[in-house]
């Protein structure tokens, strides 16, 4: 179920995150600072921000967060699902709950950044709306922007 993220969520959310990017992404890991994932409540604060998380029980099995960039912009952040639980629409769902949070909090673009090797987060997004508007080599990565106009 996706819900809004608790303090007591904390180390699952760290674990599913950390294990994911050192397991998945561990060159990709340069591009992106971490330090966000340390102090979620205070980082994700404020009624424009949000970090939702999909759990099983006590289990965090899925992440996503929204942080504002602009006025008008919301940025899409921290998009992970377990390895055991993908394919079974969580990644979805997840989405779903962010583009509905994003709307109903006046943004009217959301953008999200992916390296190459985030296949499935890329065809997600492609597959809902979302079109590549720029690509950038950083330090020897390709991150593509996707945005959603909504």
């Amino acid at each position: 179920m996706v819900r809004v993220f608790e303090s007591n969520d904390s180390e699952g959310v760290k674990n599913l995150i950390l294990s994911i990017l050192s397991n998945e992404y561990p060159f990709d890991r340069n591009a992106y600072a971490d330090t966000d994932i340390y102090d979620i409540s205070g980082t994700y604060s404020g009624n424009r921000n949000a970090f939702f998380v999909y759990s099983e029980g006590e289990h965090v099995i899925g992440t996503i967060a929204i942080k504002e960039d602009s006025i008008g912009t919301a940025l899409l952040r921290r998009f992970f699902v377990s390895p055991d639980h993908r394919g079974k629409g969580i990644g979805t769902e997840l989405l779903k709950r962010s583009i509905s949070f994003c709307m109903g909090n006046g943004y009217s673009n959301i953008v999200f950044r992916a390296t190459d090797r985030m296949k499935d987060a890329i065809r997600l997004m492609k597959n809902n709306g979302f079109k590549e508007r720029e690509r950038l080599e950083v330090s020897g990565f390709h991150i593509h922007m996707y945005a959603l106009t909504i």
